[in-house]
């Protein structure tokens, strides 16, 4: 039966890459702190990377856990409309409301980074949620509590 068993350890390592080699990678790679990076391409500020020594050469290592990646998945999003510096959030895909942001008291030269915290921050804080839901007429937001019942 032995023979037959699985390493479950290697398979998560082959579908959730964890290392990779600094020389594969080194193009794709934005320096965030002295031996962390993270990837151009990812939206995610929380998928930080170190930057490791190996007998045979240097390889990125995971600092996040996948685990937790599914777990906090984000129902909110947000996307920055910059000509009239307004901010649209959506709940699972729906559009609820558009906020400038002035209003906000968001800073013009912070606007691009809420697109990284404020979803999270929307998922973890049902009082800041709730605050946004505020900003609607009552019609509107008795609707879309209809529908998603979950944000009362």
């Amino acid at each position: 039966m032995s023979r037959f068993s699985l390493n479950y350890s290697n398979l998560e390592n082959k579908i959730y890459k964890k290392a990779y080699k600094l020389s594969e990678v080194k193009d794709q790679l934005v320096s965030v702190a002295f031996d962390i990076v993270k990837f151009k391409d990812n939206d995610s500020s929380t998928n930080l990377w170190q930057i490791q020594s190996a007998d045979d050469g240097d390889y990125i290592v995971s600092l996040y856990d996948q685990e937790e990646e599914f777990k906090t998945a984000n129902l909110w999003e947000v996307d920055i409309v910059k000509n009239a510096k307004e901010i649209q959030f959506y709940y699972k895909g729906d559009p609820i409301v558009r906020i400038a942001s002035s209003k906000l008291g968001i800073p013009e030269n912070e606007i691009d980074s809420v697109k990284n915290y404020l979803p999270v921050k929307l998922n973890e804080n049902k009082k800041l949620a709730s605050a946004l839901l505020k900003e609607l007429n009552p019609s509107v937001k008795e609707m879309i509590l209809k529908k998603y019942p979950e944000l009362v």
